[in-house]
Formats: structure tokens, C-alpha cells, sequence
């Protein structure tokens, strides 16, 4: 266990590194495969009186943490070299854009594949967001709604127009938009310089080992309040796709050595 402490910079863009292209960043660091917090304020999940229908009768009421006692970090755990080239941006990583939805795992792997890239790995992710000094949030020790997508109204579901016809899901996908373009918040951003990693729209990455499929979701989406770094949606087969879910990509550094086995294990599922 290790007990990590230290009030990290404001978050900025360090700018582009010569072993990445221009339009990515490089992530370099050590993941530890278990970081805890001490939260100040847990409070209760309040739902929206459209969604109290569809919570399990006498299930209790989630709690999620909105304030963590700064410069406070226990790290546990398998401890994991990461250097990697990221996406500062949701696909299609252009500062401005509209993020891509309605993809599935495997939609994100042949659109990352053909920009000779992968799917970015869920321990990757996570040190991305988290940055140096291990934040929560990829912004801070608090949550602060204004400076991600990250708290908007909830918009009732039609779920059967997912089960219809493409069009049909096409439509309502529209009808429940509420992402914001690449870049628009420029305060949600890690000190590694990666965007809108908490909010907007939920992200691809390729699983750690030990889960239920190739592909998990991170971050929420711009409907959830409390996302942070960690906390990841491992429930969903690589073929699922939904309103919000979209991705962004990874690649090996330029310098890294053809015959090094540089990925993460969980790069390589």
C-alpha cells in the first residue's frame, strides 16, 4: 500500500510530444490497480420521476461521493507501467466536433484500426483521467457540474425504437442528444491533456483482465453528475450500443521498440 499526498497543478495541456501525433498525448505514468479516497460528502442518487418505475422494488438508494478529502491517495494493488499515445478527444478527435455515438465495441475497434490506432486499454484510462497526483476527477477533489457535460436533465427512454429499425434508433438517439463538441468545456481536461473524460459521452476501452467481456464503458455520459476516473460499466457485450456510448483511440509511441511488448495485458484482449 502505498499513501500518496501532494496538491497537483491546475490542469492544462502540456502540448504535443515528439513520439505521439499532434493530435494526441502522451500518457506516461504508473496505474495501480486500486485507488482509494476518503469522501466528505456521499449523497444519495436522486432519480427523475420517469426512471423510480424502472429501480427494483425495495432496492436501496444509490450513494455516490461528491467531495474527497484532497491531496489524498490510497494506492493498493498491481502496479502498472503505462506509456501511450491518446486521443486528446472523443472520436473523431477534432477539437469542435460532435462526438461519434451509437457505437459498440466493435465499431470502435475497426474505426480506431482503419486511423492505425487501437481502442484505448481501461488501465490507460484511467491514469489519463486520474493524471500524476491520482484525482477522482480528472478536474479536482470535488464535483463541480460547470466545468464538464456532466448534468444534464435526464430524457425519458423509448426503448423499443432501439429494437426497431436503424433509422428508428437513429431518431431517437437525436431526440436524446445532449453531448457538447469536442473541447467546448475547456476546464474538463486531465493533466495529461485528454478532454471530456468525465461527461459527455461514455467511452470504449478494452477490459482488464478478469472481466465479463472485451469491452467496458468509462466515464458516464452528460446526464450523470458524480462520474469520475474510476468506476467502470463492464455489464454490456462488445456488440451493444446505445444513445451515448462512443470512444476514443490509442497507439504506441513512435520510440517505442518494434520487438517490446509495450501494451498493457489488458491492451491485447
Amino acid at each position: 500500500m502505498v499513501l500518496a499526498t501532494g496538491a497537483p497543478a491546475r490542469s492544462i495541456d502540456p502540448g504535443p510530444s515528439p513520439v505521439c501525433p499532434a493530435d494526441m498525448r502522451l500518457v506516461e505514468g504508473v496505474h495501480h490497480e486500486h485507488v482509494t479516497h476518503l469522501c466528505l460528502d456521499e449523497l444519495p442518487e436522486v432519480l427523475p420521476a420517469g426512471r423510480l418505475a424502472n429501480r427494483k422494488k425495495g432496492r436501496a438508494k444509490d450513494l455516490h461521493c461528491f467531495h474527497y478529502a484532497e491531496d489524498l491517495s490510497i494506492l493498493e494493488g498491481e502496479a502498472t507501467p503505462i506509456r501511450v499515445c491518446m486521443d486528446q478527444f472523443e472520436a473523431p478527435n477534432r477539437r469542435g466536433a460532435r462526438p461519434l455515438v451509437m457505437q459498440s465495441y466493435r465499431s470502435a475497434e475497426g474505426w480506431c484500426a482503419k486511423a492505425g490506432k487501437r481502442v484505448c486499454a481501461e488501465r490507460e484510462w484511467e491514469l489519463a483521467c486520474e493524471g500524476p497526483n491520482h484525482l477522482p476527477l480528472n478536474y479536482g477533489w470535488a464535483v463541480n457540474t460547470k466545468l464538464c457535460n456532466s448534468n444534464k436533465g435526464w430524457r425519458a427512454v423509448d426503448f423499443a425504437k432501439f429494437g426497431a429499425s436503424l433509422e428508428d434508433a437513429r431518431r431517437e438517439a437525436e431526440k436524446l442528444w445532449q453531448g457538447s463538441p469536442s473541447g467546448h468545456y475547456r476546464s474538463c481536461v486531465s493533466a495529461f491533456g485528454i478532454h471530456d473524460m468525465n461527461g459527455n459521452v461514455e467511452e470504449w476501452v478494452t477490459s482488464r483482465s478478469g472481466r465479463p467481456w472485451p469491452g467496458a464503458l468509462m466515464g458516464g455520459f452528460w446526464a450523470k453528475p458524480w462520474t469520475g476516473c474510476r468506476g467502470t460499466n463492464d455489464a454490456h457485450e462488445p456488440t451493444f450500443v446505445f444513445y451515448e456510448t462512443g470512444f476514443r483511440c490509442c497507439k504506441e509511441p513512435s520510440d517505442a521498440k518494434a520487438t517490446q511488448d509495450a501494451e498493457p495485458s489488458d491492451a491485447k484482449r
